[in-house]
């Protein structure tokens, strides 16, 4: 990127540069035009019926260097008079500074207010023009090199310039594993005790509520810290990225079968629609991951009495699978945000119902591990559909 924007700026200014070396250029051989003008004018004789240079052939004969441009005396009514030096325009033309070969400077000529002929000198610009393409030619080669050298120089300084920022998010990502991996221990703990303490109050008869909230979460956090885990081992590169073909048809019947009891439990129904035999290239525990959390988040906002459907279809290069729900929907605002650590578009609902907040992020990290890609479109109070694709396997 710092590449192309450096190629338009230097395309802009060599622009700018062309413009300003002919400008200046220009700008030069009017003045010689007019240093030429101011000299020729005491060689023309004025008292006669019509203009005439006064022994102008020995001038030009003594000063050669002045013959580099064409002088053209005319007549009153444009009729060409003398002429010396080199063949210059063929007319008169009062109205211009520059034609094609020449550049031009027109003076009148006046007898008592009455303006009895025209000088015409003009240059000719093939030397301004040899120098204007020298230019683009230098500025042309020049290019790839400049480019290059900026290319080579900011990768450089901007490698240097992020080396601290890379080695924060190494140590951060470093600090989220091993928390991770020590909260792991101590919950499991508490988990056990938690439901082994539960127990005991039973065959006491006693009140369970406090237990089962420590017992909740818990679990809660067990989950989290799970999630964690494996965002730290993807991120880590430590996802299997072996080329593995699963059969997704198959662990799509599998997935569903697992999640029936809680939809039926919620009253919403789970559908698969037909399933051609497909195969894609990803491990069967990243799609498992991938498949169960889409499904888990449309559980999680679909009303009871919703539907959740389950799709895939092949192109033959990719599969795609949808998952999409009649839930509450996404408002147009959050569905850039979805994929983000710990978002929630409903914090309250989400946290009714053990959501963490990393359960898209995981699908997402898990896709791009894959190289294949996650969508979302919604419509607010009519529902979600997920769109993943993978790469398929014929």
């Amino acid at each position: 990127m710092f590449v192309a924007l450096s190629g338009v700026l230097y395309v802009i200014l060599g622009v700018l540069a062309v413009f300003a070396f002919n400008w200046i250029l220009n700008y030069s051989i009017d003045q010689q035009l007019r240093v030429l003008a101011s000299d020729f004018g005491h060689a023309i004789e004025l008292d006669g019926s019509k203009p005439h240079f006064r022994d102008w052939l020995r001038v030009v004969k003594t000063e050669p260097a002045r013959s580099f441009a064409a002088i053209q005396l005319y007549s009153a009514d444009g009729v060409l008079l003398e002429q010396y030096g080199p063949a210059g325009p063929s007319s008169l033309i009062p109205a211009r500074k520059q034609i094609e070969h020449f550049r031009l400077l027109v003076s009148p000529l006046t007898q008592n207010v009455r303006t009895v002929g025209f000088l015409q000198i003009a240059m000719p610009t093939a030397y301004r023009d040899e120098a204007l393409q020298k230019l683009e030619l230098t500025l042309c080669f020049l290019a790839p090199f400049l480019l290059f050298g900026l290319g080579v120089t900011s990768y450089i300084v901007s490698d240097a310039a992020t080396a601290p920022i890379r080695e924060n998010l190494k140590m951060l990502k470093q600090f989220l594993a091993d928390a991770s991996h020590e909260l792991n221990t101590p919950l499991s703990i508490l988990q056990a005790r938690a439901e082994l303490l539960e127990k005991k109050l039973k065959r006491s008869n006693s009140d369970l509520e406090d237990v089962q909230v420590m017992s909740s979460a818990t679990e809660r956090m067990e989950k989290i810290v799970s999630d964690l885990m494996l965002l730290a081992e993807i991120d880590g590169s430590l996802a299997n990225t072996d080329a593995e073909v699963s059969q997704l048809d198959q662990i799509l019947k599998r997935i569903t079968a697992e999640f029936q009891p809680k939809f039926e439990q919620k009253g919403i129904m789970l559908k698969q629609e037909d399933c051609p035999p497909v195969s894609v290239l990803a491990s069967e525990e990243c799609l498992h991951k991938i498949i169960s959390n889409l499904i888990e988040n449309a559980w999680r906002y679909t009303e009871a009495g919703g539907t959740v459907s389950i799709s895939t279809s092949s192109d033959g290069q990719f599969v795609k699978l949808q998952v999409e729900d009649t839930g509450i929907g996404i408002p147009e605002q959050s569905i850039p945000l979805v994929f983000d650590r710990f978002y929630r578009v409903d914090k309250s609902r989400s946290r009714e119902s053990g959501g963490s907040g990393l359960g898209l992020a995981i699908v997402k990290a898990l896709v791009d591990s894959q190289k294949g890609r996650v969508s979302v479109s919604s419509i607010l109070g009519e529902g979600t559909n997920f769109t993943v694709f993978l790469r398929s396997i014929p």
